[in-house]
């Protein structure tokens, strides 16, 4: 079979300028929304309030209980509150009430039954909002309490992985065992009948938010022929789109979704959005009115996803020599009330569940669990950093356990070329692998073995501990979906250029990476190019901005539309200055003939040519990954296009009086196969880091034993400040190059996140000689701890 013209096209640039220095690509340039953020000028969603009159409010009445029958719902108090225009419950639905994301298992208004205490029975539509609030305490749910599940331990026994007897969370399902995922590798028996140390472990991560500046928010206005139009924060607008014209029973070309500005996502604004924009929709279905939904801090907390808690059994076998031989582990994600993208996230758990070791007998099943919590959805990792957490750590024992240096341990059995990873895939020279690489980067730069000896066996109140963790992600959808983006160019005659896809900018930068692609293609300046924000009107569908694959899709895409544009002022120019089309050079505003250099003309002038001689200067580019291989019943396949790799080394002060741990430094190298934009670059280890540091040290969203939230605001739920954030941060990239990337580029978005809290964690562990085995450690854990192995005598 033939490759496609997109494959072959990135595919000759990356042969092209392999090694090469580029013009834009790997250059610190000032990003396009810079100024417009800094000068408070850049419009998020709910800026566009001023712009509508006529708004009326939409409240969320949510439930009382965490699991409970409805047996009946009285709205007739609240109707005959004074600016009250409707309560909408499940009966005013037009079309399906449901907008689960994986599987259709999530009512937009629990009508039967309420399976987490966010569930939304009612929607109180007012002229002000505080009105609509009071409106709601009106409301009369007649509930049939159910036991409440909030540990998914409760549901499945963690060592047979049997479903425990329960009252059923979703009875529709014949099992509360949402998704089952295998590997099977080897022969795993044998494995342990031959190891010489065997190391098995349970452990534990948290519930943690998305914490993003910018809570959710959607508007949406009524337009002349009956459709709508809704503003809002998501990372997915053309799923936004399908999920408001299927609770209406509407076309979707009857729904436009445009995106402004976006707060921060992390995943978070990616399940989330459907049923904002379908709440708001509906308000304004029913009503002829502009609707607006906008979450106050503590509705985003309790009515959003979260990331999977998880708990796992892990056995890790080796030779003495340090030479890995086997890994069995039992894995149980809580996925909430509903499944969202737990079914995804169980995947992709599965496939990085060795982490990026040579393991050629594993015997893997994860399983995601209904529970009475909240849902949980996509957080940057997407069930990575949970795994990787347990791995990590099961190979910091084994290394002490073995009397081997952690790092030893790890470049004795990591991934390189020409390797074969668990699941069978051939990890060639194109996909690019420089883990070891980047290991040796942060141990190199940290002086690692010197305070590995200095630090070992401390003494005194303040306790110094050094760490390494590594990890890997899977680039793309894989097997979660079809796997494609699109940008479109469009060469306007004054020489500027716009630039639109469906593709999400939430604050990391991601388009500007793409606009540099098609700049470095060109041979314009990034600054003749106008990003148009996404708009569902305008642009086709370029799949969600989701799963690190906005920089390898989005940049294959934009590559695939400036090679062809690219191509065609090569012509025209050619024609204008009398040389071969391979002999055109554009470094804009001038072109010229590499051959005689003072042949030369401008870019607006080929521009204004091209118009003249009737050739298009709008292409529209399209990429779409390799198919994702999996078996079911044995995880053998080739789950991803390729990897990110990473390695982290942290330094950590801990006091014993206080159990205070700060994070003194941190060494932090990734393969990204090539830097695009070296600022989002740098920015995404730092940020990833500060998120897993509070992922490791003290973020958590607890239930009580009856389903509420304990902390459902910022003054409870902790995260990290600038205060928190290490002293020093060291950052580097190792440019392996991947074959099929944009001029060879993977994506960082999420495994920037991956080891750090297991880096952090292993420090503590070295400082203090004691084995952890769950996260996050605030300090008052670590003080109980330490005060338990005798460290302290407060």
């Amino acid at each position: 079979m033939a490759k496609p013209d997109y494959v072959r096209i990135v595919e000759e640039v990356f042969e092209r300028y392999k090694g090469k220095p580029l013009i834009y690509i790997g250059k610190h340039i000032l990003r396009w929304d810079a100024l417009a953020k800094v000068t408070g000028k850049a419009l998020f969603t709910a800026d566009f309030l001023k712009l509508y009159k006529n708004l009326v409010w939409v409240y969320s009445l949510r439930t009382r209980y965490a699991h409970a029958l409805i047996k009946g719902v009285d709205v007739s108090g609240a109707e005959r509150v004074s600016g009250v225009l409707k309560v909408i419950t499940a009966n005013d639905i037009p079309g399906v009430n449901d907008v689960g994301y994986v599987i259709p298992d999530q009512p937009l208004l629990a009508y039967k039954k309420v399976r987490y205490i966010g569930d939304t029975i009612a929607l109180v539509v007012a002229d002000d909002p505080y009105i609509a609030r009071e409106a709601a305490e009106r409301v009369h749910v007649d509930y049939e309490p159910l036991p409440v599940y909030t540990d998914p331990e409760e549901i499945v026994d963690l060592m047979t992985l049997k479903e425990k007897p329960h009252t059923s969370i979703h009875g529709e399902r014949d099992s509360d065992i949402v998704a089952h995922y295998k590997i099977r590798a080897g022969d795993v028996e044998k494995a342990l009948r031959e190891a010489d140390v065997v190391v098995e472990n349970k452990y534990r991560t948290p519930m943690q938010e998305h914490a993003y500046i910018e809570p959710e928010a959607a508007i949406s206005i009524p337009e002349p022929d009956g459709g709508i139009t809704i503003i809002t924060s998501t990372q997915c607008p053309f799923d936004v789109r399908r999920a408001v014209a299927r609770v209406l029973g509407l076309p979707q070309n009857m729904i436009r979704v445009i995106v402004p500005f976006v707060g921060g996502g992390f995943g978070g604004k990616e399940d989330v959005a459907d049923e904002l924009g379908a709440k708001a929709a509906l308000a304004t279905y029913l009503t002829g009115r502009p609707a607006v939904v906008v979450h106050t801090r503590e509705e985003s907390i309790i009515g959003h996803s979260k990331r999977h808690p998880m708990v796992a059994w892990y056995r890790h076998a080796a030779r003495r020599d340090g030479t890995l031989l086997a890994v069995e582990a039992n894995i149980l994600l809580d996925t909430g009330g509903y499944a969202s993208l737990g079914p995804f996230v169980a995947w992709r758990t599965t496939v990085h569940s060795t982490g990026p070791y040579r393991v050629s007998n594993a015997r893997i099943d994860t399983l995601a669990v209904y529970t009475n919590t909240i849902y949980s959805g996509a957080f940057r990792g997407f069930g990575d950093p949970q795994v990787q957490f347990a791995v990590e750590r099961q190979m910091d024992i084994l290394a002490e356990e073995l009397g081997i240096d952690p790092v030893e341990l790890r470049l004795k059995n990591i991934l390189r070329a020409g390797d074969r990873t668990v699941h069978g895939q051939l990890l060639t020279e194109e996909h690019g692998v420089g883990l070891e690489e980047a290991i040796k980067k942060v141990v190199e730069a940290s002086d690692w073995y010197r305070k590995r000896r200095e630090y070992t066996g401390e003494r005194g109140r303040l306790r110094k501990g050094i760490g390494i963790a590594v990890g890997w992600h899977g680039n793309s959808i894989g097997v979660e979906g079809a796997d494609y983006s699109s940008v479109t160019l469009i060469i306007n005659r004054d020489g500027t250029i716009t630039f639109r896809t469906g593709l999400m900018d939430m604050g990391q930068g991601s388009l500007w990476g793409l606009v540099l692609i098609a700049a470095e293609i060109l041979g314009v300046p990034p600054n003749y190019f106008r990003i148009e924000q996404p708009d569902t009107a305008s642009t086709p569908d370029a799949g969600p901005t989701v799963a690190s694959r906005a920089t390898v899709m989005g940049g294959n895409a934009a590559l695939v539309a400036a090679y062809r544009l690219r191509k065609r002022i090569n012509e025209i120019a050619s024609q204008m200055l009398e040389c071969s089309p391979e002999e055109i050079v554009v470094e804009a505003p001038r072109i010229y003939c590499r051959s005689d250099p003072e042949k030369e003309t401008t870019w607006q002038e080929v521009v204004e040519q091209s118009f003249w001689l009737g050739v298009p200067l709008q292409e529209f580019g399209y990429y779409r990954a390799p198919r994702a291989k999996w078996e079911e019943e044995t995880g053998r396949g080739e789950p991803y296009i390729t990897y990110t790799f990473g390695a982290i080394v942290s330094e950590v002060t801990v006091d014993l009086e206080t159990g205070q741990v700060w994070v003194d430094r941190a060494y932090i190298a990734y393969d990204i196969g090539r830097v695009i934009n070296p600022v989002g670059a740098e920015h995404h280890a730092e940020g990833g880091f500060i998120q897993g540091m509070g992922y490791a040290l003290m973020e958590e969203v607890v239930h009580s034993k009856e389903g509420w939230i304990y902390n459902p605001n910022l003054s409870t739920y902790y995260i990290p400040t600038m205060k928190d954030t290490p002293r020093e941060f060291h950052v580097f990239f190792v440019e392996a190059g991947y074959k099929r990337g944009p001029f060879g580029a993977k994506g960082l978005g999420e495994p920037s996140i991956v080891p750090v809290a297991p880096s952090i964690v292993n420090a503590i562990s070295h400082a203090l000689g004691i084995r952890f085995y769950e996260i996050p450690l605030p300090p008052h854990k670590i003080y109980l701890l330490a005060k338990k192995h005798g460290l302290t005598k407060i």
